[in-house]
């Protein structure tokens, strides 16, 4: 064995620790390097992600080039044409709630045309977008979580901050963009918008996932408050599926009278049917949106609108070789008139008015048990007017009975039998009316305006406007008579409202969350 002296040794050593220096080096150097590598690696990701997170915050088109056209030139000639063939309604007012189809153009584009007719050069900034859900069952209301929808005509804003607002006004709106991904029923709306209300707009997409009647109320109710005379609600909705054709035209018209009626209780119930099979083989559904219709006609009771049908037609009468399995289609318009009605009953008709209130309960009497007072054939054509009615009884001056309604599916002469017969037997602070009493009572009639929703109460006038307010559960009304019964100032009408009539305490009216409606009335009595 070869013997190693110090010098040798010492010599060994430093070679070994200069070699492991540059071993170390080169492996510090590499780590370096990967970890470059892996830097430039990651941030080549995250900038991959958010371009996709930039990317999912527009909703792209799911039914383009299906539904209607993916070519911007094309869908736009199309809905211009269609809209050049529609004619704009006849009504007074503005259009604020309004219902459209939402099948394939080629089927119901011209129909749809008929109602965003109505927002030509109407100064609406904002479309609330209701339908609801097809692919999806979930509770309550979705809106979309995207910043903004694109179409082949451009990208329209989302109104976040109104959304926002809606979420955190009740609890049955969540937001969420994954049951709006490739729902057709707003997104078909959203090209005859950007051609009707030009580029300044925002749109509020929201989804029914079901039909709870209690979910239609509560939405219903957090929009009355938000709806402003720049927004618009576009309720996108077809109406019966799979019929055969002439079926189909009369199961149509019986639901457009009942929307028209804003009796969302006999939607319901006629839908029910149709999905039981109740209505004759074929027969899947009245209304696929039904809930988005029933909020359309909440907000036309809550807001004082007056429906018109715009357009009717099904998928029959454009592909005649469909007729024996159809879909039907309807645009219809709820009306803010900003009117009190001009027509009001001549004395003659006053006369009249009061004979039918009278007679009707004369015959309560008579015949209580059996037919009640049948109208005359021949009444004046006002009575034939859907008008709200107020029936008050007096006996030897004092109040025996008061009932009423602000609209109703009667015309002015059954409302008058209805409220009459009402105000002698239900109304709950009296007694029922003994037939003894009859010859001590006066009768006083109060034919109403529409209610119009306001947000100042120094535009009441006393004597001239009756009052409602309401908040949740609680409401009360007085009529315009009233104050002036009573010899009050604006204040104390208000005041007695709020505390006597609706429980909601006095001043409710300064409350900014009380909704307050305002009327007039046409009254008129035997003496």
């Amino acid at each position: 064995m070869k013997k190693i002296n110090g010098k040798h040794l010492i010599h060994y050593l430093s070679t070994f620790v200069f070699k492991s220096k540059i071993i170390l080096l080169e492996l510090f150097i590499l780590l370096i390097i990967a970890c470059l590598i892996a830097i430039a690696f990651s941030n080549s990701n995250n900038m991959k992600k958010n371009s996709e997170n930039e990317f999912q915050k527009i909703r792209q088109p799911a039914v383009a080039g299906q539904f209607y056209p993916a070519d911007k030139q094309e869908l736009k000639a199309m809905i211009d044409e269609f809209l050049g063939a529609a004619t704009s309604s006849n009504a007074t007012g503005t259009a604020q709630v309004i219902i459209v189809p939402h099948a394939g153009y080629v089927y119901s584009g011209q129909v749809a045309a008929f109602g965003f007719k109505q927002l030509q050069e109407s100064g609406f900034k904002r479309a609330i977008i209701i339908g609801r859900s097809h692919q999806q069952y979930f509770n309550g209301v979705i809106a979309d979580a995207n910043e903004a929808w694109q179409t082949p005509l451009g990208k329209v804003m989302v109104d976040k901050d109104l959304i926002r607002r809606l979420a955190s006004s009740t609890s049955i709106i969540k937001i969420d963009s994954d049951p709006h991904k490739s729902e057709h029923s707003l997104e078909v709306e959203v090209p005859f918008l950007q051609e009707t209300m030009g580029n300044d707009f925002k749109i509020v997409p929201l989804l029914f996932g079901g039909d709870e009647p209690s979910d239609v109320q509560e939405l219903s109710e957090t929009l009355a408050k938000i709806i402003d005379d720049k927004t618009v609600v576009i309720v996108s909705s077809d109406l019966s599926h799979y019929p055969e054709y002439e079926t189909a035209n009369e199961l149509d018209r019986k639901t457009i009278e009942t929307i028209l009626s804003t009796d969302t209780l006999k939607l319901r119930q006629d839908n029910i049917e149709a999905e039981n099979g109740a209505l004759g083989q074929g027969v899947a559904t009245l209304s696929c949106g039904e809930p988005a219709i029933a909020t359309a006609m909440f907000l036309a009771k809550e807001l004082g609108l007056e429906g018109k049908l715009l357009e009717y037609a099904n998928s029959g009468d454009y592909f005649k070789e469909t007729k024996n399995r159809v879909v039907g289609y309807a645009a219809i318009g709820f009306y803010r008139t900003y009117k009190s009605y001009t027509a009001t009953l001549s004395a003659a008709e006053q006369g009249i008015a009061l004979q039918i209130a009278r007679k009707t309960l004369e015959a309560a009497f008579d015949d209580f048990d059996n037919e009640e007072y049948k109208l005359p054939a021949d009444l004046p054509e006002i009575f034939q007017e859907k008008r709200g009615v107020f029936v008050t009884l007096k006996e030897q001056g004092e109040l025996r009975g008061c009932i009423g309604n602000f609209s109703t599916n009667f015309n002015l002469a059954q409302n008058i039998q209805e409220m009459a017969l009402s105000a002698a037997f239900d109304d709950p602070r009296f007694p029922p009316l003994e037939e003894q009493e009859l010859k001590d009572i006066g009768i006083e009639i109060s034919v109403l305006s529409p209610m119009q929703k306001i947000t100042d109460p120094n535009i009441i006038e006393v004597g001239k406007h009756g009052v409602y307010v309401k908040k949740g559960t609680r409401s009360g009304v007085y009529l315009p008579q009233v104050a002036t019964e009573m010899g009050w100032t604006r204040e104390q009408f208000l005041d007695s409202l709020c505390e006597q009539k609706s429980g909601l305490g006095k001043s409710c009216w300064k409350d900014p969350s009380v909704d307050i409606y305002i009327f007039t009335a046409q009254v008129f009595n035997e003496n």
